[in-house]
Order: structure tokens, then sequence, then C-alpha cells
């Protein structure tokens, strides 16, 4: 087996996908697995000068001079005036890396993650940077039919699991599909510190994945944890620059070397006995977690704009029943200007503008403001945001703490926003208005209004019809997630009551706690019993990608939600 750059048979393609946190240093992981497979010896590896797929650079303490130098893979070294991180990789997004099997004549795709985990939100409340990692993953697989394993870098002598790296497991368990588990392996770095033994860190990741009630198998159950050393890289590099090593030195090195290429040998076998999984059920997974993320302010903003409309309709509804008892008690003209006025009928519309840029919005309840009965978020942060689509961490207005300097709210309360929401009020129905005759008896406006009470009663009806079918289609999208996901999501992380929970605050901020609470009340109920009938029959993978088309179908709203899916 030789390492060659991305040729080859593409079907002939293996593909692995590595995660792991930035300290386990999956670029250098992949530098000594292409070494591991590509030389039978050390002796052969230090003669070729290594390989080194991504170029990396190291800091060493020079044994002569004691003097620290920064060495190159390419074989340059210079006095080092600024610490470099150990095989810090000099390439800052790779993507693939192909190993081409001879013997099965198959090439090894690892698909890397670059910048995963970034530590910045170790230990907070919120993981906006991880997020943002997991969905760079997926955006990666999207591009596959296919993947053969999950490589979990782990390293081998870690007292716990970091908070960032269970939350972006748990993130990644979320959106695989149950079947995946299967294709899990485990691969433990820095492993001459451990012997090449598991037995520090297995212990706290079986005790992860039973918290998780995640059905993955460990060793002696599944050979699924594979033990590496990567320092091998550094000696290499050093090999390559001429820096002296002492006989202890080539002895650890040595058996570093024999250790890990019969790991990888090991490795090598049990990942071709493996059973491809397909990421169709895992991109449908995303796509309903994505469509529900996406479109559930919109719908619920959508449902509170029915909801206003339809209360609004149902006085017009009750004062048209009180117009008609006066017709007819009275058996004479009424006044028209009463049903003139009877007959003029709003909507209210929240029509989202692209700014052409991006905008950083905080949409906590203090910044937020409640207009014609809707929530809008008018506190911009930072207008025209340059660092808009990377990390909101590098955006001047948020400070490294998570706290936004122009607003004082957390960072995980602000969002970016490419349109701006403003609410209109546009005529719906003038109803037949026209055809009033000045000169028409009550019986003539007995049965005009009759009529327009008819018409009031229909629209009421589609309203109650759309904001049921939303509410229905937004609860087989979530329900499907939880069915299939590896990890079931539990009911505080579904995002449409995450954000009733919101609007919740908001309008309790704003002091509107009577008709939109028992509204939001109503909703939330109505979904809870949705997500319950979901549950005895489930929606398939096909069916999610038809549920998102018939939500941009609806005839009221369903052209606002289809703007935002498309955008």
């Amino acid at each position: 087996m030789i390492y060659t750059q991305c040729t080859g048979d593409r079907k002939q393609t293996l593909n692995v996908l590595l995660i792991g946190e930035s300290r386990v240093d999956k670029s250098t992981w992949i530098n000594a697995f292409a070494n591991y497979c590509s030389f039978e010896t050390l002796e052969e590896a230090i003669t070729d000068g290594g390989l080194f797929p991504i170029p990396s650079v190291f800091t060493v303490t020079h044994p002569q001079t004691n003097q620290q130098i920064t060495i190159s893979s390419d074989g340059t070294l210079s006095t080092s005036t600024q610490m470099t991180q150990a095989g810090e990789s000099v390439t800052q997004n790779p993507t693939e890396y192909v190993f081409w099997h001879a013997e099965r004549g198959t090439s090894i795709n690892l698909i890397d993650t670059p910048g995963l985990l970034d530590m910045r939100d170790a230990g907070k409340s919120t993981h906006d940077t991880d997020k943002q990692h997991v969905d760079n993953i997926f955006r990666q697989l999207s591009t596959y039919q296919e993947i053969h394993a999950i490589f979990i870098l782990i390293k081998a002598n870690v007292t716990r699991l970091s908070d960032a790296f269970q939350y972006t497991l748990t993130e990644i368990f979320k959106r695989l599909d149950k079947s995946a588990c299967n294709n899990i392996i485990f691969i433990f770095t820095d492993a001459a510190s451990s012997k090449f033994r598991p037995d520090e860190t297995q212990p706290i990741l079986q005790r992860f994945l039973k918290e998780k009630n995640l059905p993955i198998a460990l060793p002696p159950e599944k050979q699924t944890i594979y033990c590496f050393e990567q320092s091998i890289m550094k000696y290499l590099a050093e090999c390559k620059n001429k820096i002296p090593h002492d006989e202890d030195d080539d002895k650890f090195a040595k058996r570093n070397w024999q250790k890990s290429v019969q790991s990888s040998k090991e490795l090598l076998c049990y990942l071709f006995l493996l059973q491809p999984h397909s990421l169709a059920v895992m991109m449908s997974i995303n796509d309903a977690t994505s469509a529900v993320s996406m479109i559930s302010k919109l719908v619920l903003d959508a449902i509170m704009s029915i909801a206003k409309d339809t209360n609004d309709m149902e006085k017009k509804k009750s004062e048209a029943e009180g117009l008609k008892k006066e017709i007819t008690r009275h058996q004479q003209q009424s006044a028209n200007h009463e049903l003139d006025t009877l007959l003029h009928i709003t909507e209210t519309d929240l029509v989202h503008e692209p700014l052409g840029h991006i905008n950083v919005v905080c949409e906590s309840a203090r910044c937020s403001t409640v207009q014609e009965g809707h929530m809008l978020h008018p506190q911009v942060c930072c207008e025209a945001c340059r660092v808009g689509g990377f990390i909101m961490y590098f955006c001047s207005s948020i400070s490294w703490l998570g706290n936004c300097r122009v607003c004082g709210c957390k960072k995980s309360q602000h969002k970016w926003w490419t349109t701006k929401t403003t609410v209109l009020k546009k005529p719906f129905h003038r109803l037949h208005s026209e055809v009033i005759d000045p000169t028409a008896d009550s019986d003539d406006e007995l049965k005009q209004t009759n009529r327009e009470i008819a018409v009031l009663e229909n629209r009421v009806r589609k309203c109650k019809d759309e904001t049921e079918q939303m509410i229905e289609m937004c609860a087989k999208l979530s329900d499907f997630t939880h069915q299939h996901a590896l990890l079931a999501v539990s009911p505080t992380e579904d995002e449409l009551l995450k954000c009733l929970e919101n609007e919740r605050q908001i309008y309790a901020w704003s002091t509107h706690t009577s008709r939109e609470a028992d509204c939001l009340a109503d909703i939330q109920s109505q979904y809870e019993q949705h997500l319950s009938k979901a549950k005895n029959s489930p929606c398939s993978a096909k069916d999610v990608q038809e549920l998102i088309k018939q939500l941009c179908k609806l005839p009221m709203k369903g052209h606002d939600i289809k703007k935002i899916v498309d955008d």
C-alpha cells in the first residue's frame, strides 16, 4: 500500500471521515498513517525522507547548541523567534488524502475536518463555534453517497472527555442514523504514553457511550479501538533536517514505529470487512433538522400572523352577525357605511427584504420588540459584518467572553441575518362593497351580509387549516430525526419548542401576555399532539423532501417559507 494524491478509480474508493479535537492533531496522524502504510521499516522511511502529505513544521531544541529552532517537513530549518506548536499544519484547509491499496486495488480516502472544535467554546454553556464545525462536517459529507468508516481521534491518555468534544460527538451522533454505529472506529493517538493500551481512556469512552445510550461496541466485544503514536513524524522531520539523535531516541522511535505499523495493518483488515454505510438517511435527517431549524421562526411568525388575522376576522364576523340582526329586526334600510366599514379586511404580512450583506442581529428578549402582535429584532449589533459565514467570535462587536460589546447580550443570542423583516398590513378582500347600492332595501343588505359572513367563515377556516398543516408537517420532520437518529434529541432541544419558548419570553418582556401567550400555548399543545401522532405513523427518508415541498406550496405562507429555504 502506498500514499498517492487524489487519483485512481473513484468507484473503488473507501471514504473515511476523521473527527477529533484540534489538540489531537489530525494532520500529524494523517502524515503518520501515510508512512505506516507506505514503508515496511523505519529505516526505509528515513532513507526516503518520509512522506508528508500535509506540509508541517515542528519546534525542537537542538541537542548540541540547546537553541530552539523550527524545522519543516521539506528539510529547511531556522532560528525560532515565534513558538510554533508541534505538528502544526502549514496547509490550513486540507480536505482529502487518498491511499492506494495495491493488493485490494482500492483507494482509501481520508476526509479531514479542518478546524474541528475551536476550544474557545470549552467549558461554556453555549457551543456556537462547535455547532458551526458540525454543520461544516455535514456540508462536506453531502458530496458523498456512502461512507465506510468514521474515525474518531482521541488522545490515549486523557482523563476526561472535554465538554466541547462531548458536545460535538453528541451533535454528530444526533445527525447520524442508527445503522452508522457499525462504522464508527476510535483512534487513540499519542499511544506511547499508555504503552499502546487503551486501559486509561476506554473506560471514559465507555461511560460516555453508556450515558448517551449509544449502541457502539468496544473491545473485547468488537475491535473498534486502535492505538497509534504520531511523534514519529517529528523524528522523521529531524532526520530529514540532519538533527542528531542518541541511542535512546532511536530505540524509542523504532518501537513506536513497529507498534503503529501493526495497528495500521489490523485497522485496515477491519476496515475492509465493513459494509459501506449509505448516507441517504443521514442526509434526510440533516435536511429535516436544517429545515425545521431554518423555518421554525418563520413558521411561528406565519402562525402568529394567521392567528391575529383570524382573530380580526372573527371580530368582523361577530360585527356582521350583529348587523344582520339589526337589519332583520328593523326591516328597513340600514346605514350603508356600516356595511362598507365592515367590508374592509386586512391581512398581516411579514416582508423579508434581502439586505445584500450580512448583519449581526440580537434576538434576545431585551433587544426585541412587538409590532402588530409580531416579534421583531431591530437591534443590529454589526452592520455588513465582514466575518459573516465564518466564526462570530471574530466579529469586532462580539467579545471573546461571548458577550456583545454593543448591546451586552450573550453571543448565543445573536444570529447572522441576510434579510430585513417588516410588518405590513395589506388588504385581503374588499368583499363585495363595489356592488353596494345606496338604494338597496333591507332584504338585499341581509343577503349581502350573509354572503360576507360566508366569505369570512371560509377565510377563517383556511387560516386554521394552514396553521394545522404547518404544525403537523414540522412535527413530522422533527419526529423523523427523533426516530432515525443514532442519538435521540431531547424535548428541550426541539427547534420549534425552543423557538416557542424564546417568543414566550419576548412577549412576556413586552407585556403582551394575554392573547399572544394563549396563542403560543395553543401552538405548543397542537405541536406536541402531532408529535405524538407522528410516532404512530413515522415518515420515511423519501417523505422528508416531499414534506418540505408541501410547506413551500402552502397557499397563504408557502411563498415566504420557500424563499427562506431557497436562500
